[in-house]
């Protein structure tokens, strides 16, 4: 009898951490939409990919907080349409061909766990492919942009203002 009590209880707490970190991934969804947004506004030529890239991660969080297996699915087709479209550029760079690949594995996982309805593992699938694209774009920012400037040494601008007063190229994906 105590044993099913205690079961109850554990089910009870996974079910206020799951809520928890869905309340956190919506919420913080939101604040890098309106964010993405506001970057989207400043940047007219902000290329199509990368707000598919977007509204693609965004289903998969509305199917992780929601329990819709479909959905998660959907947004996992999605980002694996998006690595395989001919239309997204890559660069010569070793690292940058790496982390596209890794995107396309972790969307192709994803989909396999909207699958098994597994919705733990999708949930630790959608927060490595997350940190991916972090990843990728803290290389493309900080590595490509300044291997683009040759034969100068330069100091890392540490804010767009810098950045601006530098004279360096802008790269946004």
């Amino acid at each position: 009898m105590e044993q099913k009590g205690l079961e109850r209880d554990m089910k009870s707490n996974r079910m206020w951490v799951w809520m928890a970190t869905g309340v956190m991934l919506v919420t913080g969804a939101s604040v890098l939409s309106g964010a993405w947004v506001n970057h989207q506004q400043q940047d007219a030529n902000l290329p199509g990919l990368m707000l598919a890239k977007l509204a693609s991660t965004q289903r998969v969080v509305t199917g992780l907080v929601s329990k819709n297996f479909g959905e998660i699915r959907r947004g996992a087709k999605d980002m694996i349409s998006i690595c395989d479209a001919s239309q997204w550029e890559t660069h010569p760079d070793p690292l940058y061909g790496h982390y596209k690949q890794q995107l396309r594995r972790q969307a192709s996982n994803l989909a396999e766990l909207a699958d098994q309805q597994n919705l733990d593992g999708a949930a630790f699938n959608y927060i490595q492919t997350i940190s991916t694209c972090i990843s990728c774009h803290q290389h493309c920012r900080d590595v490509l942009r300044i291997a683009a400037v040759p034969n100068r040494v330069i100091q890392i601008p540490v804010n767009e203002f810098e950045l601006e007063r530098s004279g360096m190229p802008i790269y946004r994906r």
